[in-house]
């Protein structure tokens, strides 16, 4: 992507920014990332009409978003042609999504090569295990997603500071041992007894889907939790550890 390239044009308009309620921008839009299962993602038609459609999405441990896509279908083909796209993310099962925060991610759809989509696979059927009657299929595809632009409206009356991709990052600097071992941590942690429950603090069958240097993701196969880490991890008995600490502040 060409440096001068903007991937959301400003549009010169002033914002009374004491004019809303302040809210915590990059903090409402990491748990979106995270907790959101399904967005809505919009790429350009070859007649150049945008063209939209709704995906399951999951997040790397880097905080790069990534999602799966038949190779028959229409958005793949759009993607291919033309890799930009664009992510909404929000509480769509709410009675009125204008109410909550939205975000938007602006960027470029990354077809990866099959030996480089193995952890993704891995990832995106620990959060839907039903998947894998579809990623099975011959024309299985997995994108990565490079974030260029993001927006966060943080819904009615509330002002958004400015935030930026690199917000969305996760540092996963010398955590090389912690990203290796995910699969057999995240066993270990669901076999503990109501260790996830406890850790989601809501009721149903909760288990943890993955791990990086900052937290640990939850799902129930209906919603999912991000569980934020009090201290930068590396190692997987130092997210154990962490895990374990966190949920027994929740019980207390």
């Amino acid at each position: 992507m060409a440096l001068s390239e903007q991937a959301i044009t400003p549009r010169g308009i002033e914002i009374n920014t004491a004019a809303g309620a302040p809210f915590d921008a990059r903090g409402t839009a990491r748990n979106l990332l995270h907790e959101t299962r399904v967005a809505a993602l919009s790429c350009t038609d070859p007649g150049g009409f945008p063209y939209g459609t709704v995906t399951n999405i999951i997040v790397e441990p880097d905080g790069t978003p990534a999602f799966f896509a038949a190779g028959l279908t229409l958005h793949a083909r759009n993607l291919l042609a033309d890799d930009r796209l664009a992510l909404t993310l929000a509480a769509f099962g709410q009675a009125d999504v204008l109410t909550r925060p939205r975000l938007t991610l602006v960027g470029r759809a990354v077809r990866l090569a099959p030996e480089e989509a193995e952890p993704l696979r891995r990832r995106y059927l620990a959060r839907y295990p039903k998947a894998k009657l579809y990623l099975s299929l011959p024309d299985a595809l997995m994108f990565r997603v490079t974030v260029s632009g993001v927006q966060i409206n943080g819904g009615p009356a509330r002002n958004a500071a400015q935030i930026g991709p690199e917000d969305l990052r996760i540092d996963i600097t010398g955590a090389e041992d912690l990203i290796s071992a995910e699969a057999d941590l995240l066993d270990r942690l669901n076999a503990g007894p109501g260790l996830a429950s406890r850790a989601a603090a809501r009721a149903g069958r909760w288990r943890f889907t993955g791990i990086d240097p900052e937290g640990a993701t939850l799902d129930s196969g209906k919603e999912s939790v991000r569980l934020w880490f009090g201290t930068r991890v590396t190692r997987p008995d130092d997210a154990f550890s962490e895990i374990e600490r966190l949920s027994r502040d929740v019980k207390a």
